[in-house]
């Protein structure tokens, strides 16, 4: 089994033998069934954080000039994104890589791991899809629960997920589109995926 590995931002020779490799470039599957996510936001913080990739850094967000922090309630689960994806404009998406929530402990901005995408919340934000991949550890010591598809996840884990997703921007909000499964999350990554 494939321990999940660390990449702190100034030393990134872990995925690439150049310390100053794009994460961005990373591929996405690892194998079938196995991604690659990276970590912005640890799980419990406020901070938005967003990858750099020009200083392989992961900066606290600004909003008109000011570090964006979540006023609702802290992360409820690791966040990051999917490297070697990107949801194109021109097909209504919001031109970033494919969000990722990451279910387990906190794990530090730059974390790079693999994960098993259990299903997706598809979200409509300012009028671009938003979607964010749920996702567990493939590593078994990561996970604090276990599920093959996110209907399998307690409804109160569901709720929350979505709730914090609906609620913790009010500048930009948020509308739901759906709560899908893992066979939908991973055809959403091979819609985004990076050709």
């Amino acid at each position: 089994m494939r321990r999940a590995w660390y990449v702190l931002p100034f030393l990134l020779s872990a995925c690439a033998t150049d310390p100053m490799a794009n994460l961005n470039e990373l591929p996405a599957v690892v194998r079938p069934g196995v991604l690659n996510a990276v970590i912005e936001i640890p799980a419990g913080t406020v901070e938005k954080r967003q990858y750099d990739e020009a200083t392989n850094s992961f900066p606290v967000d600004m909003r008109n000039g000011v570090p964006r922090r979540i006023t609702f309630l802290p992360y409820p689960a690791n966040y990051g994104f999917i490297p070697g994806t990107r949801m194109l404009k021109e097909e209504g998406g919001d031109g970033d890589a494919v969000d990722v929530f990451v279910l387990c402990g906190t794990l530090p901005s730059g974390t790079v791991l693999e994960v098993e995408a259990i299903g997706i919340i598809e979200l409509l934000d300012a009028g671009e899809r938003d979607d964010k991949l749920i996702a567990l550890p493939v590593d078994p010591a990561l996970r604090t629960v276990e599920a093959e598809d996110i209907h399998e996840l307690p409804a109160a884990a569901r709720e929350i997920l979505v709730t914090w997703l609906l609620n913790y921007d009010p500048v930009d909000g948020a509308e739901l589109i759906g709560v899908k499964g893992k066979a939908e999350a991973m055809a959403a990554v091979e819609q985004w995926l990076v050709r």
